[in-house]
């Protein structure tokens, strides 16, 4: 098995309209185990309390934060999303532009959700695959 230790999450591309190659595209990632530990260390606040000899425990989650650091990290990049202006700007890939149409465009939205389920199924055939096989795997001496 092969793996580039130098992207270990890498993103895969999903066409905008599968019939049209010119519709543009965007590549997407699944959250992987570090980032989600990054996104909980950022935007997970702990507040402690003592009332009495009692110790309680509160948390405050800053969840316009945690949707950025998100949608920042899933979408990786897009070709051929345009402005419907009159001069079909180019929309530029960046953080602040993801949360706007995640958060904004529900069509967008609902495409990326889509595509990340697709993502997600896949991801787990493809680990239920490598556990059938590597189990299967005779042991070595």
């Amino acid at each position: 098995m092969k793996l580039n230790l130098k992207d270990l999450n890498p993103g895969t591309w999903f066409r905008f309209d599968e019939n049209d190659p010119e519709s543009g595209s965007i590549c997407l990632r699944v959250l992987n185990m570090e980032k989600l530990a990054e996104v909980r260390d950022r935007t997970v606040t702990t507040k402690v309390d003592y009332r009495g000899a009692n110790r309680y425990e509160s948390q405050k989650h800053n969840t316009g934060l945690r949707d950025s650091i998100i949608w920042d990290y899933c979408i990786v990049g897009w070709e051929g999303l345009v402005d419907d202006d009159e001069n079909e700007t180019p929309i530029p890939c960046n953080t602040e532009m993801k949360f706007k149409l995640m958060n904004g465009h529900v069509g967008f939205a609902a495409f990326v959700e889509s595509c990340m389920e697709k993502l997600n199924k896949l991801n787990e055939i493809h680990a239920e695959y490598l556990e059938k096989n590597l189990s299967s795997t005779p042991e070595q001496d």
